[in-house]
């Protein structure tokens, strides 16, 4: 038997989007060896799931009496899956047909863990970087690749690099800094291979504006972490870039600039915002 994929969807609350999601794990060209759904302790009804997908062999279906974080419902994924890939995905977001099998051509070329280009569903934004490889620069700047949803790799390694728990953003960025720094090939798909639900209004920009600049700092860790791979100036980018993050829809704005500016300085704050306004006017003329 050729080499398969376990499919990891983490879900908390979003029963409606998951379908979504499911149909297109199964609608695949390259079928996955099993499909594992995590439920991180969701207060609505998965019953229709339940009864739509359950019914198919490879379909396991986990319910988290505590609700743990999205990383360690993905750690708890990993341990059960017995395929020689595991694919990543939120239970928001949809794979295009190809996807699995635009990642398995990596693997068949070396990979040893792969991400890819993405397009924002509804919407025709395309983010793709056009490198074969992930770059050690382009992520210095960030993550420019994907989240997880886009993300694969090898069991083995998985099993080993586990997601950190302790992270409550940035866990994509972070899993793929570790992978690059430990010597892994890390291929990129040049492609928009999936869909990206921007802005889900229960996801993590809604969450983001609700809380206050101080609580938002907690959002730094991952960039803490691997201060010394960005270097002072990446550092400081980041973190501007993280609290300034959907700022349109936060109140008490100025607070939020000003904790950018103590933390990441005034000249990057700026250079921040400036490069947010023209990239936002640019859009409106094209």
């Amino acid at each position: 038997m050729s080499d398969k994929f376990s499919v990891v969807i983490t879900t908390f609350n979003r029963p409606a989007e998951l379908k979504e999601a499911l149909d297109g794990v199964y609608a695949q060209v390259e079928q996955p060896l099993e499909v594992i759904v995590v439920n991180d302790a969701s207060s609505l009804p998965y019953d229709d799931i339940l009864t739509e997908f359950s019914e198919k062999p490879n379909f396991h279906y986990h319910f988290l009496k505590e609700s743990s974080g999205a990383n360690k419902a993905r750690n708890i994924g990993v341990d059960s899956a017995k395929g020689d890939y595991i694919a990543f995905l939120d239970d928001d977001d949809i794979w295009l047909p190809e996807y699995l099998w635009e990642h398995k051509k990596a693997y068949d070329n070396g990979a040893d863990a792969v991400v890819s280009g993405y397009q924002v569903l509804g919407g025709e934004q395309l983010f793709v970087q056009p490198s074969r490889r992930v770059e050690r620069e382009v992520l210095r700047t960030g993550n420019q690749y994907c989240g997880m949803s886009g993300f694969s790799v090898k069991r083995d390694i998985a099993l080993k690099e586990r997601f950190d728990e302790t992270l409550p953003n940035g866990q994509d960025w972070d899993m793929y800094v570790r992978l690059l720094e430990l010597g892994y090939l890390l291929w990129n798909i040049p492609k928009p291979i999936f869909l990206y639900r921007f802005m889900n209004m229960d996801g993590i920009g809604a969450k983001v504006a609700k809380m206050t600049p101080d609580e938002a700092v907690v959002r730094l860790r991952s960039a803490d972490k691997h201060r010394q791979f960005l270097g002072d100036g990446n550092y400081r980018k980041r973190v501007a870039a993280q609290l300034l993050v959907y700022l349109p829809l936060k109140k008490d704005k100025l607070k939020w600039v000003m904790k950018s500016v103590h933390i990441a300085g005034l000249s990057v704050t700026l250079n921040h915002l400036a490069a947010v306004t023209v990239k936002k006017v640019r859009q409106r003329v094209s």
